[in-house]
């Protein structure tokens, strides 16, 4: 090999590597991304037992950046009129898109039987809504650091279809 093809041939690599760098680089925020909005779209319960409750928690997760955010996981807590029922945690891929929505269904195991007394409560028309709050965090695959969120609100019978 002759000097100015090993030359050649270096400068072709540094290139390509430059170039796959730049590309990298832009799935990359350059600021701390904006806490993604979290609203509870419905609650469901799936299998009420005497001593396990499965609900599914349906979210709506809207991305407040001009950015991508590709969620890696997601933790919370879920709490109804101030009690705790549930932990949960979500390991599904998803992209938030730039300035967009996306929907997160969760599978919730929960052992605390007052939700069950209080979701029937509010099913029976005994109350007219269930105060709730949701707090947790969010990894992204591009950013190192986690992205808390808290949302609150009303569960409502509408919720429950």
């Amino acid at each position: 090999m002759t000097f100015n093809s090993i030359t050649t041939l270096r400068n072709v690599t540094a290139g390509l590597v430059l170039t796959l760098s730049l590309a990298a680089c832009n799935t990359i925020p350059t600021s701390r991304p904006e806490a993604p909005k979290v609203t509870l779209e419905s609650v469901k319960p799936l299998k009420i037992g005497l001593r396990e409750q499965q609900l599914l928690f349906t979210l709506k997760v809207s991305n407040p950046n001009s950015f991508d955010l590709p969620l890696q996981a997601l933790n919370f807590v879920a709490a109804l009129d101030g009690t705790q029922v549930a932990t949960g945690s979500s390991s599904e891929a998803v992209t938030l898109p730039a300035l967009g929505d996306a929907i997160l269904k969760l599978t919730v195991n929960s052992q605390i039987n007052k939700v069950l007394s209080q979701l029937m409560l509010l099913i029976s028309n005994k109350t007219a809504a269930l105060d709730y709050d949701v707090n947790g965090t969010l990894q992204l695959a591009n950013w190192p650091i986690r992205i808390p969120f808290a949302v609150d609100g009303i569960v409502d019978r509408s919720m429950l279809d």
